[in-house]
């Protein structure tokens, strides 16, 4: 099996990658394939046509990896051809979106702290976990997915807008309003907890 700390950076990773190292491509996959389910299990409630998608998205970049520019985001790039993918065969099919229970479902499968991580260890009650899901499962298909793409990936609102295929003001739209609504919904230190991890996407 290849040595998948091989590359140093995205940069060397990219151009190996592009070069027709099969071991760049397996590092590229490994890195990044995990958080791209993720994502694409919060657009389409059909996890096998996502796990398709996802190995599409591969294929895909490496059969034209001869013709692909210099890259400044390996994993932008990867989000905005697998939400392409999604959009293109959902179009044909009759696949809902994900339902908003989902959001609570695959917490753990996004590689980095699940959300009842945000509270303190004092306030883990089943209680209180249950209630800081329930608020985010209540925003809109849109506000979710854009505040995933800030809090979870950390990507900015000119990434996330060119991933979603909409405008730049509208992504912060989406984000503020989704904000708002968990203000509401949200109190004392739920609101507090959770405005300290957000804080760096607005």
């Amino acid at each position: 099996m290849a040595n998948h700390l091989s590359f140093s950076d995205d940069t060397s990773l990219w151009n190996a990658f592009r070069a027709g190292d099969c071991s760049a491509f397996e590092q590229l996959y490994y890195q990044h394939s995990r958080a791209l389910l993720a994502y694409g299990k919060r657009l389409c409630a059909d996890h096998a046509l996502v796990q398709d998608a996802v190995q599409d998205v591969f294929v895909e970049v490496w059969k034209r990896r001869a013709t692909l520019r210099d890259l400044g985001t390996v994993r932008f790039y990867l989000f905005r051809v697998l939400r392409n993918q999604l959009s293109e065969q959902l179009t044909t099919r009759t696949n809902p979106l994900l339902h908003p229970h989902a959001l609570a479902e695959h917490a753990e499968d996004i590689g980095i702290p699940a959300i009842d991580l945000l509270i303190t260890e004092q306030e883990t009650s089943d209680r209180v976990q249950l209630r800081l899901r329930q608020c985010i499962e209540q925003l809109p298909q849109r506000q979710r997915e854009a505040l995933t793409l800030a809090f979870y990936h950390q990507f900015s609102h000119q990434e996330i807008a060119q991933i979603m295929a909409i405008n730049g003001q509208s992504v912060t739209n989406h984000i503020n309003r989704a904000l708002h609504t968990l203000r509401e919904l949200l109190t004392g230190v739920l609101w507090a907890m959770l405005m300290l991890h957000l804080l760096p996407i607005r």
